[in-house]
């Protein structure tokens, strides 16, 4: 489900080292960054290829806070999980007159996992097609899954139209990494886990049967999409259209508004959701106080059908009464970098709102918290709707390739009859987390994390133990 293909900065760090037969370069596509071994770089274009291997490792102690885990019954997950993936990608670019350019890119995906993570989605089974949508028996203990991830052909203008500005137009097709401001709406286009294995790490993240039209220039972006999501379940199949505008004003402030048209694959008549998303990034006192950064992002949502996770079973979802709804959604963060002091620590403070029936969309992985909001809470029991939570953060770098994530959630429900539960006050988790750049190959990252159940959550697990996770990760780019 995460999106770690889309890792932190310090994850995107890649080497350019000269060697006899191959040079070892960055390319980039729609916000994914690969180490590249050129095999041709010459006045044609250039071809590379490229190898990401992820492996994680998880322990649970209280899983479900002591309680009976679900549907799928506690007893029936496990303390220990592993999970690898293995992506091997091939990119390149014919040159075209006036600089212009034609690009491609190809990748597969090989996941697998031993063990049941707490979602319970890796061990109850869901229907991968049609022909199996009767198909809930239980997994095995080993589950893992090949695909084809990355299939996108593009070109870009290069200096064709030069009022605009070089490469000003960029048009792709196929399927292709999307990602929609924080990723609060669209960043995730593929679902894992399940017979697809590797659930937590989420290395497919490919929106399908794309075409996604780009203009940059003077400040502006414009883009206008078609996307398909490629879930589990086919019968979750969603198509978006929609555009986007953004501004930005001299890295000071950077305005951008989309809208989103969410339509029924089976019926391309019926929206399921218009939706409205304003967001606003800007620095206040830049010249004063240039480490104060203030973001915020407001959603508003006409919905034919409410989109709340089944409590009894989060891999399916149950839908309201016909009629439009309107819900609203968004967050508003706070956040100063103290650049001039050791380990140059950065505190923020970000309240999120998504209300009942709130449609996440296919929402996805930016950093620590966006928006998986808790290692523990927003990778294995909620999603972001019918959710209000309170995050501090800080953020320090004791050394260059070091940093240390503390985060402190604090959540409650909109609506607690949606759980069953009388009490909207969930709970709260504490995540300590470190990532490390080794070198221009290797990151790793650990973490310890805690749950504490309130009276709501205390309900909805019919438990109240504190539950601890341990977590490492580790990602290699060849």
């Amino acid at each position: 489900m995460s999106n770690r293909d889309i890792p932190l900065s310090l994850r995107q760090k890649t080497m350019k080292n000269k060697s006899t037969f191959f040079a070892l370069t960055l390319l980039a596509h729609t916000g994914s960054v690969y180490a590249q071994y050129e095999l041709y770089d010459g006045s044609y274009g250039q071809l590379s290829v490229g190898l990401h291997v992820q492996l994680a490792s998880l322990a649970e102690i209280n899983n479900h806070s002591g309680g009976v885990g679900g549907s799928w019954g506690r007893e029936n997950l496990s303390e220990f999980y592993w999970e690898h993936t293995v992506e091997p990608n091939v990119k390149g670019f014919i040159n075209l007159p006036r600089g212009s350019q034609l690009y491609s890119g190809f990748s597969m995906i090989y996941s697998a996992m031993l063990g049941h993570d707490p979602s319970g989605i890796t061990y109850r089974g869901s229907p991968r097609d049609s022909r199996e949508r009767g198909d809930f028996k239980p997994y095995p203990d080993y589950k893992d899954w090949f695909m084809a991830e990355e299939k996108y052909i593009g070109w870009r203008s290069g200096t064709w139209f030069e009022g605009l500005g070089e490469n000003a137009i960029d048009l792709s097709a196929g399927s292709q990494d999307y990602k929609l401001g924080t990723g609060l709406l669209l960043a995730n286009g593929t679902d894992d886990g399940g017979f697809r294995g590797s659930y937590w790490i989420g290395s497919r993240t490919v929106f399908i049967n794309t075409l996604i039209a780009r203009i940059n220039t003077g400040g502006f972006k414009l883009e206008g999409f078609y996307l398909e999501n490629n879930p589990r379940n086919p019968d979750n199949r969603k198509r978006y259209t929609g555009m986007n505008i953004e501004y930005n004003y001299q890295d000071i402030a950077n305005f951008a508004f989309s809208y989103i048209n969410d339509h029924d694959f089976g019926e391309p008549l019926v929206a399921i959701t218009d939706a409205y998303d304003f967001r606003l990034d800007f620095k206040p006192f830049a010249t004063a106080l240039p480490g104060l950064s203030i973001s915020t992002e407001y959603v508003r949502q006409y919905n034919n059908k409410l989109t709340d996770s089944d409590p009894a079973d989060p891999t399916l979802y149950w839908y309201g009464e016909m009629g439009k709804k309107t819900v609203s959604g968004g967050f508003g963060q706070i956040e100063y970098k103290f650049s001039d002091l050791t380990w140059q620590p950065a505190l923020s403070y970000r309240y999120s709102a998504m209300g009942k029936g709130f449609d996440f969309m296919n929402f996805g992985f930016k950093t620590w918290g966006t928006w998986f909001q808790g290692e523990i809470t927003g990778e294995f029991i909620s999603d972001t709707t019918n959710l209000f939570t309170h995050l501090t953060r800080l953020v320090v770098s004791p050394r260059d390739d070091v940093t240390v994530n503390l985060l402190y959630y604090h959540f409650d429900f909109d609506d607690p009859e949606v759980w069953g539960v009388s009490s909207p006050r969930f709970g709260n988790e504490v995540d300590l987390i470190a990532d490390w750049s080794v070198n221009n190959t290797v990151d790793l990252s650990a973490g310890i994390e805690t749950f504490i159940p309130d009276n709501g959550g205390k309900e909805v697990y019919g438990g109240n133990k504190m539950w601890i996770q341990g977590m490492v990760y580790a990602s290699f780019k060849f």
